[in-house]
């Protein structure tokens, strides 16, 4: 049958983020263990333990725990996993060093151009000291560290802007200048012929192949139900494969921007931008977050453009809050909000706290205010602002600028999450910017700071509070614009439990959006109806992924166990599923590099470990916008802590991979001792081993470690699995009745 359901979007779901990969999950709002109804425990998560009793330890070490460890406590469970991340060449990465970089952990960007190897030393950018978490004092926990208005920091920098006269603006003269749209974004396409054809060429085959499966395979019998069952799950299945077929038809055309001609080599922009960089962050060390905040620090500007780092700091650290005082003017610390009482989304808030102190309501904002958000963890290039600030010359209205994520502590040939999601950045992306649809994936992006009060800042009514500000720029007519290259690095999670909470959370998080009365994207009346249709894609690609991915698993355990086959199988059979099965990997194959094949092929490997992940969230998010009360997943520690980052989420791939490899030896038994090999039943035999893949690589992942051995096994499963599918295809052949 058509696989195009376990090909969908980041988020594990197109049009969202594996969609996310997102967002970068690296941030203490992204890892913070979720409620069952959608909210999160905020007092559950540090990762992070102090190695001994030194106020000031020279070394912070990430245990793998979930909560403070204490020093000198033993803990036997989490020795035995450090010692088979150890037994792994590359393993664990339990350092999470930012020199772990792996030149093959990216691939490249836009031109070609790819990440230098030296931006991770640590002479390339000023590095923090590692210091331990120093809680505040009651007194200080009691003060509230508040950045000051944009126009009290002009004054005392001397630069108010100027108005259409060249006159200075003053503070007092602010509150009659409103921001006038005047020069408006136009979009400019290309046709991707190579990709439309591709697509075309799906469409064609997919209605060839619909014909003859409504025309020819259906004679079931007493299970013509289950057939016609089977037929509907392919076509949700296949409208996944035509949702992400729309972005490979058009490419937007981007501008050539001039030099600076007293900076050679810096683009000139048109007006002096104050960009105010948030980062905000909770209990991450002090050494994690100021390498972010420092790189953002040193990122070159173009010539008239300022710029000033916020550290919005959840968590209440005196280390940082000193350390910020200590880095001078630019950098500014925030912190000391009060949290509402049942508050969703820490993060938004967080930012959403800052963005009033900076622009106070009924003060209008310039359009040359600007707002750029990384998460705790994204280190930026020294050129990320000279790629993306003159993108925002090409019309008043454009709202932000998105760049893709990376991670350093990928393995390319191992990356069964799909944490790198090319699909996404380097398909889909570029797609939507041509489409007009904006897929903000929550940082390493800016936006103009009217146009993100006018969308009424970082929502927090979603888990997914990125995906639902794109939504809320799109309504106020805002555009997007996205940079084909990668230009900040940030660490991704590696942890099982740590990677399934965050799909879950993302998935909640769109089924949050979908089913709010006030938010639905199908009611919002300032979409247009093909925007409202792109914005409920990634609600339903995560209902294709977890409805085809366990047929497809049930499918071959029917046929051995039953004997019942959805089709009947013929020559009209056999020719219609080897036209739909080509058209069906070029469209899913297609690249502008061989080697991203293997990339897609990991999102499909994602989906088929994730999709019970989905089954829940999807029942969760739905049972949580009715009003129901559930209860709150706790923090585990010993073998507890085992079961937390393991086998919790384990049991339903580790129980499908024990019953595939049962049915698939009860098979292997009754073709030997059966009189013909050429069977339905042969078919499904080598349809039980491709449903085993992503299973096997989950356990191993966890069972074996994420090196070599992993890398080893996904090369093998990856030409294993196009062997069985073409296998399969050319049994269909062999089976149909001779005429």
């Amino acid at each position: 049958m058509g696989d195009a359901g376990r090909h969908h979007h980041r988020h594990g779901s197109f049009g969202s983020r594996d969609l996310e990969n997102s967002g970068s999950d690296a941030s203490g709002y992204s890892d913070e263990h979720d409620r069952d109804d959608g909210t999160r425990d905020w007092d559950s998560r540090d990762s992070y333990s102090v190695r001994s009793d030194d106020p000031v330890p020279s070394k912070i070490e990430r245990s793998g725990s979930v909560g403070y460890s204490k020093p000198g406590k033993k803990d036997p469970i989490g020795a035995l996993l450090k010692l088979m991340d150890m037994m792994e060449e590359n393993g664990g990465h339990d350092e999470r060093s930012l020199n772990d970089y792996d030149g093959e952990s990216h691939l490249m960007g836009k031109g070609g151009k790819g990440y230098d190897n030296e931006f991770f030393d640590d002479a390339s950018t000023r590095r923090p000291p590692s210091v331990t978490r120093s809680y505040m004092s009651e007194e200080e926990e009691e003060l509230e560290y508040t950045a000051a208005p944009f126009y009290v920091q002009d004054e005392e920098n001397g630069d108010y802007g100027e108005d259409e006269d060249g006159k200075p603006i003053y503070p007092a003269e602010l509150d009659s200048q409103k921001p006038q749209i005047e020069k408006k974004y136009k979009q400019r396409n290309r046709i991707n012929w190579l990709g439309s054809s591709v697509f075309f060429i799906y469409l064609v085959a997919f209605c060839f192949y619909m014909w003859i499966r409504v025309t020819k395979t259906l004679d079931l019998g007493q299970f013509v139900a289950y057939g016609i069952a089977i037929l509907v799950i392919e076509i949700m299945g296949a409208t996944a494969t035509v949702i992400y077929g729309l972005n490979l038809i058009l490419r937007p055309v981007y501008e050539t921007f001039p030099d600076d001609p007293e900076n050679p080599g810096r683009p000139l922009v048109d007006h002096p931008y104050h960009i105010r960089v948030l980062i905000p962050c909770y209990k991450e060390p002090l050494e994690i977050v100021g390498r972010t905040a420092t790189a953002a620090l040193d990122a070159e500007l173009p010539r008239t453009c300022q710029r000033t780092v916020y550290l919005l700091d959840d968590g209440k650290d005196a280390a940082k809050r000193k350390w910020c005082m200590q880095m001078g003017s630019e950098m500014v610390y925030v912190s000391g909000r009060r949290r509402a009482p049942g508050e969703m989304n820490g993060k938004s808030a967080n930012l959403n706290n800052a963005m009033r102190q900076i622009y106070p309501e009924g003060v209008p904002i310039p359009l040359n205010e600007m707002v750029c958000i990384f998460d705790a963890d994204q280190v930026a290039n020294p050129d990320f602002f000279l790629k993306t600030v003159p993108l925002f010359d090409a019309g008043d209205d454009v709202g932000m600028v998105l760049s893709p994520q990376a991670y350093h502590n990928l393995k390319q040939h191992a990356d069964i999450f799909n944490h790198a999601n090319v699909h996404f950045w380097e398909y889909a992306q570029p797609g939507y910017d041509a489409l007009g649809f904006i897929s903000c994936t929550g940082t390493n992006f800016l936006t103009r700071s009217c146009a993100f009060r006018e969308a009424g800042w970082s929502p927090e009514y979603t888990l997914t509070e990125d995906f639902a500000l794109g939504m809320e720029l799109k309504k106020c007519k805002y555009h997007c614009r996205y940079v084909e290259e990668y230009l900040a690095v940030g660490e991704a999670p590696d942890q099982v439990r740590n990677c399934f909470q965050q799909r879950s959370r993302w998935c909640k998080g769109h089924f949050q959006i979908f089913l709010s009365r006030r938010h639905c994207p199908l009611f919002q009346r300032g979409l247009s109806f093909f925007q409202r249709m792109m914005y409920c894609t990634g609600v339903w690609s995560y209902v294709v992924g977890a409805v085809t991915t366990p047929t497809y698993i049930l499918i071959p355990l029917l046929t051995v166990w039953a004997g019942i086959f959805p089709i009947v199988v013929s020559q009209w059979a056999a020719l219609g599923l080897t036209v739909y099965f080509a058209a069906q990997t070029l469209v899913l194959s297609y690249t502008k590099k061989v080697k991203h094949v293997e990339a897609l092929w990991f999102a499909s490997v994602s989906n088929s470990i994730l999709w019970f992940t989905y089954v829940k969230a999807c029942w969760r998010a739905a049972m949580s916008s009715c009003g129901s009360s559930l209860t709150f997943k706790t923090t585990l520690k010993g073998a507890g802590k085992l079961m937390n980052t393991a086998l919790g989420d384990l049991w339903m791939p580790g129980g499908c991979l024990i019953v595939l490899l049962i049915t698939l030896g009860f098979g292997i038994a009754k073709l030997v001792q059966g009189q013909t090999i050429i069977t339905t039943l042969s078919i499904s035999v080598v349809w039980l081993i491709y449903a085993a893949i992503p299973p096997f690589l989950i356990c191993w992942y966890t069972v074996a470690g994420r090196g070599t051995t992993l890398q080893f096994w996904c090369r093998v499963m990856f030409v294993l699995s196009y062997a069985a599918s073409i296998c399969a295809i050319a049994l269909l052949w062999a089976v149909y009745p001779p005429q």
